[in-house]
């Protein structure tokens, strides 16, 4: 018993892994925090949140700020256009609402309090596939739709959690705990999203790709192939520097 609580306490024991990785964490949240002051790159600054977190704290690959500077700088541009595509998207679907509510058109105020329970479903997706697949953002909305639907249950916890955790935040919780709140379910938002992610990425080759980060075994057969052709996109690769692809390009498929 005492070798084991001295080896969990040693410098290079879990109980210091464990440390190093919730400094590494707090780090990336307050990046976070930060990248969203402008407003408009809010897209990018989630993007590269769950980026840095699956990749750097999760998977020991890189470094946390490398990985999340990294990640900003390659989606800088998608991701302005991503935030302004959700907010002109949420700014009508309020509009809608709340003119359907002065109305008194009660089946209108449901129709678009649907369209906005399915829209923030699809946009839970959106960034962590627009965080590992190089597509156009037509093809980022269609798969995350497809996942959003695909994975109901993991799709209602998220939303679920995400509000919950925000009241909490906002209501009870003390306010320096935004510090490390967001980047905490940020983190348990990665291993529900992972399993929905490698349900449409190619299988592992065997080589030096079998071992890529986003493999979550680096075992071939692991991963499942999609069903539907003529989709091109590429995957970020563990040998690249931060924020760079593999430079296969591999013929991906989708579940419709």
């Amino acid at each position: 018993m005492r070798k084991k609580l001295d080896a969990f306490f040693s410098w290079d024991g879990k109980f210091m892994d464990l440390l190093g990785r919730a400094g590494e964490l707090i780090l990336v949240n307050i990046l976070f925090l930060i990248s969203c002051i402008p407003i408009v790159t809010i897209g990018s600054a989630l993007t590269s949140f769950y980026y840095a977190t699956i990749k750097s704290i999760r998977r020991q690959r890189g470094t946390p700020v490398g990985e999340y500077f990294g990640s900003m700088k390659r989606t800088m541009k998608k991701g302005i256009l991503l935030t302004l595509e959700i907010a002109l998207w949420f700014g009508l679907l309020y509009v809608g609402r709340r003119y359907s509510q002065v109305n008194e058109r009660t089946h209108m105020v449901t129709v678009y309090t649907v369209l906005m329970l399915v829209s923030a479903g699809v946009a839970v997706y959106v960034f962590p596939v627009f965080s590992r697949f190089e597509m156009k953002l037509m093809n980022c909305w269609k798969l995350a739709f497809l996942m959003c639907i695909r994975f109901l249950p993991y799709t209602v916890v998220i939303l679920a959690g995400t509000a919950g955790i925000a009241w909490l935040q906002f209501y009870v919780l003390p306010m320096p705990c935004i510090l490390f709140v967001p980047g905490l379910w940020c983190l348990a938002i990665t291993f529900m999203m992972e399993q929905a992610l490698l349900a449409y990425m190619p299988k592992p080759e065997e080589g030096p790709a079998e071992d890529a980060w986003y493999y979550e075994t680096g075992k071939s057969g692991k991963s499942k192939e999609s069903k539907n052709p003529d989709v091109k996109e590429k995957v970020f690769s563990e040998n690249d520097s931060p924020g760079t692809r593999d430079k296969p390009v591999r013929n991906r498929k989708h579940d419709t």
